[in-house]
């Protein structure tokens, strides 16, 4: 800003210097016009009388002159500078002009003081008149003292201009850095207010967490209780179904839910304690498939088409395969409720660069990217209340990140939605 403003200065400086150069050059000139006037009356002059007095040959001349302003000076063939009343005048840089040739010169305050004029510089124009082949020297000596003072008040407005146009220039530019000051300093601290609310949102999402996880522990005590009962039930309904195979396959399968819900439970609150999942080495085929067989009851009611996509030659994933089945069937049943009746969702294992993905992919109303970014945040759900508690995906996610994996979910294209869990193979696989 304010190199702008000294090159705007700098430049209307020069400028101002030109124009006032112009002007005393055009100055000279007009005193080079009067001299060849006085040149030409003087010519005149002594073709008549040759031999008249120079106070009598410059007569006319002297009605041009103005005390302190204006002289007219000759130069006779015999030398030397005489005023219009006949004395001698010492100028010797306007005598070796008019010897030079010269039309004008321009004299310096000590030069233009014995002419009579103020010290101030002076400048002038000078001619000649030819009579009987003798050359006289006209000189008419101006003083540029208003030239000067108009050049100097001109300065003066331009230094003032300049000093008013710094002013506003710094005022405005001060007020605009005060504006952009006040801007970055609410724009802080409304990125600092911002910190500050997520942080307090994401203490909250732990305190509740925590205390979940605290209702967890107490309800999966609770829940021991009956399973033991079901379990129990289940044994003897085993025992005295003898040779009834359907009775003995319903109590087998009692007894294998109830042991996978234990597990489940057991192995999550294994995770929320700090703890690892217990890892051995999956085809990721059997995976999906126990994972289907548990929720295909729920798509043939809902009306959903469930297909499953696995190649048989995938590397094995080393992961816990009671909670990597239940993560699966998590998404399954997300997608299930996202599509309509008729709809379909279709669940994929392929190696993508160097990771085992597992996909789930739906054809239902789709999830905004907003939503997208927030799914895995424990009790976020777009789910009406009652129908879900925003836990799940959040369970997935962890189960995920346990397995030293990502997860992650988006829209779908062109709708639907499409999840994935990333793991990685296992060691030694091809």
């Amino acid at each position: 800003m304010a190199i702008s403003v000294f090159a705007v200065t700098a430049l209307a400086y020069w400028d101002e210097q030109r124009e006032s150069a112009a002007a005393l050059d055009d100055f000279a000139q007009e005193q080079a016009t009067l001299a060849a006037s006085v040149a030409s009356g003087l010519a005149s002059r002594l073709a008549t009388e040759p031999d008249a007095p120079v106070q009598n040959l410059l007569a006319g001349a002297r009605r041009l002159e103005r005390p302190n302003a204006l002289v007219v000076l000759v130069a006779p063939p015999a030398g030397g500078l005489v005023a219009s009343d006949g004395r001698p005048v010492e100028a010797p840089a306007l005598a070796e002009a008019i010897r030079a040739g010269r039309s004008t010169v321009r004299l310096s305050r000590s030069a233009a003081a014995p002419l009579g004029l103020p010290e101030r510089t002076a400048l002038a124009g000078i001619s000649h008149a030819e009579a009987r082949d003798r050359s006289w020297g006209i000189a008419v000596v101006a003083s540029a003292e208003r030239e000067r003072d108009r050049e100097r008040w001109a300065r003066a407005r331009l230094v003032l201009a300049a000093l008013v146009a710094a002013g506003l220039v710094v005022g405005f530019g001060g007020y605009a850095l005060r504006r952009q000051r006040a801007k970055l300093e609410l724009e802080r601290e409304l990125a600092v207010a911002e910190v500050e609310r997520e942080r307090d949102a994401r203490l909250a999402r732990l305190s509740r967490a925590a205390t979940m996880l605290t209702l967890a522990s107490g309800v999966a005590h609770e829940i021991s209780t009956p399973l033991g009962v079901i379990s129990g039930r289940a044994e003897q309904l085993l025992e005295r179904a003898g040779e009834d195979e359907r009775a003995r396959r319903a109590a087998q399968a009692i007894l294998e839910q109830a042991q996978r819900v234990k597990d489940v439970i057991q192995g999550l609150l294994d995770l929320a304690r700090g703890g690892g999942p217990a890892l051995q080495e999956v085809a990721p085929r059997s995976v999906v498939d126990a994972a289907v067989a548990l929720v295909a009851h729920r798509f043939e009611k809902a009306g959903v088409r469930l297909a499953a996509r696995v190649p048989d030659d995938l590397a094995p994933v080393r992961c816990d395969p009671t909670l990597l089945e239940h993560a699966l069937v998590n998404l399954l049943l997300n997608a299930c409720d996202a599509c309509a009746r008729g709809g379909a969702v279709e669940v994929t294992a392929a190696l993508e660069r160097g990771s085992l993905t597992f996909a789930v992919e739906d054809d239902g109303e789709g999830i905004a990217q907003v939503n997208a970014a927030r799914a895995a945040e424990p009790f976020f759900t777009t789910k009406p209340r009652g129908r879900g508690t925003g836990l799940g995906l959040a369970v997935v996610s962890e189960i995920a990140k346990c397995h030293r994996g990502s997860f992650s979910i988006e829209p779908g294209s062109p709708r639907g939605t499409r999840a994935r869990i990333r793991l990685p193979v296992a060691e030694g696989a091809p």
